[in-house]
């Protein structure tokens, strides 16, 4: 039945098979820079290598004297190379170097040293030992080969977790199956055999090619789907940002619109009265007031708004330094607390504007409404920055507290409630008000 040489025809054609898996995989290498392709290319090389031997290309290429030097003193050597680097790559497809590793894995480059001591050795005593009798060791080393893939496969089914390993350990499970098969009729070998021994080892090989391509291809395939959702998630922020960003510049053109417009169509409606007005100086002085007005505030729209003084330090030293000038110009007593402040911690502009115009709104609110001879404000973090606002005064009423009446504590409540923070507001022999904002969380 093989008058042709099947071996030659059969090892020729997944010699293909090997060559075109290894130039494919080289090209995904050089764009990838995936590591674990350099073992799976070890082992198509070493593949290539062992059915190259059994094709009759090196009788072909440098003569049939070659060729049986080459088989009677290498063969072995050049299959269990073969085999070393076939585990290797299943070792690093299981991946298990993160948790505690079965004593086959951790043991590999022992075992390995020790198959490759044995390829050594075999190939010496062919060329210069040579024994009258090589099945005793050719025996022991394919039952001590079969024990560790049977019990690496054990282990591994046991470790798999993705769909990529157990594609893996099904091409394994049958190229075991063909190397049992090819070991068995090896025993008692004819010439009648419709499959060779050693040809059931190449399907095996080949088989697992296919295997080992499709896992990759797999592999890849979820690698690629990872980038890509990771590539949308960071372009969806970048969405975002830009989203608060434009929201940012209309936010503040629209308070620059709100201070800027109101105070210089006050300071054009008094000049204007000014200049009729013989006796011009109360609108003057008033001129000068509103644009002395409006200079602060857009000092402090500035300020809060400048990502050098994003810290929750910077924010609480420019709160103490405004409320103890505002105060004094209005001749109300402020005693000022402040805990200790981690460093560190920053404060978002968007959250440093609507935290210093609460507090800003309501050191008006005392001195324009409380009748208070004295005020104080503590100021501590505590993984949540707190501010506590106290005064002296008349207090204020129910309904106000409550929130529904007065356009200045709805815009407190509404700046605290758009950064995620609480106010609080208290009758306690006049008014307490307690701000509570979640800063330095993300």
């Amino acid at each position: 039945m093989h008058n042709i040489n099947i071996e030659f025809v059969l090892a020729l054609f997944i010699l293909g098979a090997a060559v075109l898996a290894f130039i494919y995989h080289a090209v995904l290498y050089f764009f990838s820079r995936d590591r674990f392709l350099i073992h799976y290319l070890i082992y198509l090389f070493f593949t290539g290598l062992f059915l190259y031997s059994k094709t009759g290309l090196i009788a072909v290429q440098f003569g049939i004297n070659s060729q049986t030097y080459i088989m009677y003193a290498f063969r072995e050597a050049i299959q269990i190379i073969y085999l070393c680097c076939y585990f290797n790559f299943i070792i690093h497809a299981i991946g298990i170097s993160g948790r505690e590793k079965p004593f086959l894995f951790r043991f590999w480059p022992a075992t390995a040293v020790l198959l490759l001591l044995y390829a050594a050795l075999f190939s010496i005593s062919k060329l210069y030992f040579p024994l009258e009798d090589y099945t005793i060791p050719f025996v022991m080393a394919r039952v001590f080969i079969f024990v560790i893939t049977g019990m690496m496969l054990y282990q591994s089914f046991r470790l798999k977790e993705i769909k990529f390993q157990l594609i893996i350990l099904i091409g394994c499970t049958v190229y075991l199956l063909c190397g049992l098969i090819s070991f068995v009729v090896n025993l008692e070998p004819d010439d009648s055999m419709l499959i060779y021994p050693l040809e059931w080892l190449m399907i095996g090989s080949f088989i697992d090619i296919i295997f080992f391509s499709v896992a990759i291809g797999y592999r890849n395939k979820k690698t690629w789907e990872s980038l890509n959702l990771s590539l949308l998630e960071e372009a969806n922020k970048v969405i975002e940002k830009q989203a608060e960003l434009e929201n940012e510049r209309n936010r503040i053109a629209a308070d620059m619109h709100d201070d800027l417009g109101s105070g210089l169509t006050k300071i054009t409606y008094l000049s204007q009265m000014a200049v009729r007005n013989d006796d011009a100086g109360e609108s003057l002085l008033k001129i000068k007031t509103t644009a002395s007005a409006l200079v602060k505030n857009m000092s402090e729209l500035i300020w809060v708004m400048k990502e050098e003084n994003n810290t929750l330090e910077d924010l609480t030293s420019y709160i103490r330094a405004f409320a103890s000038e505002y105060f004094e110009s209005n001749h109300i007593a402020l005693r000022f607390l402040i805990g200790d402040m981690p460093e560190g911690i920053v404060v978002n502009g968007t959250d440093r504007r609507n935290i210093f115009l609460s507090v800003k709104e309501c050191c008006h609110n005392i001195v324009k409404h409380a009748a208070a001879t004295q005020a104080s404000m503590h100021i501590e973090y505590t993984g949540f920055l707190s501010i506590v606002i106290a005064d002296n005064g008349k207090g204020i009423p129910d309904a106000a507290a409550r929130g529904k009446t007065g356009n200045g504590l709805q815009n407190m409540a509404y700046r605290m409630t758009s950064i995620k923070g609480t106010m609080e507001i208290l009758n306690k022999n006049g008014t307490e008000v307690r701000f509570m904002i979640p800063v330095g969380r993300g």
